[in-house]
């Protein structure tokens, strides 16, 4: 099992291994959450390898793009992306709570991926206690720039998310959604 790592680890780009040595690194001498903020600053290609390497499962062809921030983790087990699935820059994964992505998903750029809600220094916390839900999108979905997704969202195949649009509640399959919060604009046929 070992020399089987080793071998492939030998055939990663130099770039890709300095990456994760760097991480790797970082996460020895100062904590996972100083290494993870290294996740914001690196080239597209380092960044899948260094998830699946932290127990993010990524499917085959996906590309992720730069300045992805992963917020409440000590690992990424919680990130589940399918295959032939794109993340745009800047997207932002809450992964206190599992955020599931299915196969030929578009996420464009500047989405929000929330898992949980915690006022914990709030009185309201009395009120309303922390909760963590999962957030699911089913295959073939496309979600326009500046979403926001709430915890417990599940978006159902074959749909689309218009930009700037908040999600706080199931979306069908072959539909069109869109606003804040989101309405349903027609189906797909």
């Amino acid at each position: 099992m070992k020399i089987n790592r080793l071998i492939k680890y030998i055939f990663i780009p130099i770039n890709i291994q300095l990456s994760l040595l760097t991480f790797g690194a970082r996460k020895l001498l100062f904590g996972f959450e100083n290494a993870n903020k290294m996740l914001e600053r690196l080239s597209a290609p380092c960044i899948i390898p260094i998830l699946r390497m932290h127990g993010a499962l990524i499917g085959a062809n996906c590309d992720l793009e730069t300045g992805l921030v992963f917020h409440n983790c000590k690992s990424y087990k919680n990130l589940n992306i399918g295959d032939n699935c794109h993340i745009g820059k800047n997207c932002f994964f809450d992964l206190r709570g599992k955020i599931h992505i299915s196969n030929n998903v578009v996420i464009s750029m500047k989405n929000t991926f929330i898992t949980h809600i915690d006022m914990a220094k709030s009185e309201l916390n009395k009120k309303y206690p922390a909760t963590t839900k999962n957030i699911c999108v089913g295959n073939n979905v496309y979600i326009g720039a500046d979403c926001c997704l709430l915890k417990g969202v599940k978006i159902g195949e074959n749909s689309i998310i218009a930009a700037k649009s908040l999600v706080n509640k199931e979306i069908e399959s072959y539909s069109i959604y869109a606003g804040i919060p989101v309405k349903k604009i027609k189906s797909i046929g």
